[in-house]
């Protein structure tokens, strides 16, 4: 597990290309994907999403 509830970062879209910020919840043990609250850039409330580890950067590690 390298992300922890709480922390910010980037999720990438299919293309891994950023597609915004998101809030890791916690880590699904069973399916080795986190699940992240994330606001869709039409809606204004956050959905609980789950996502591969390989679609989260630290804000800090996302150069285009």
């Amino acid at each position: 597990m390298k992300y922890y509830a709480g922390q910010v970062v980037t999720l990438l879209n299919t293309e891994y290309k950023p597609a915004g910020s998101a809030v890791i919840c916690n880590y699904e043990h069973h399916s080795n994907k986190y699940e992240v609250d994330f606001i869709y850039p039409d809606k204004q409330q956050a959905d609980k999403i789950s996502v591969p580890e390989e679609r989260l950067r630290l804000p800090t590690e996302f150069n285009p």
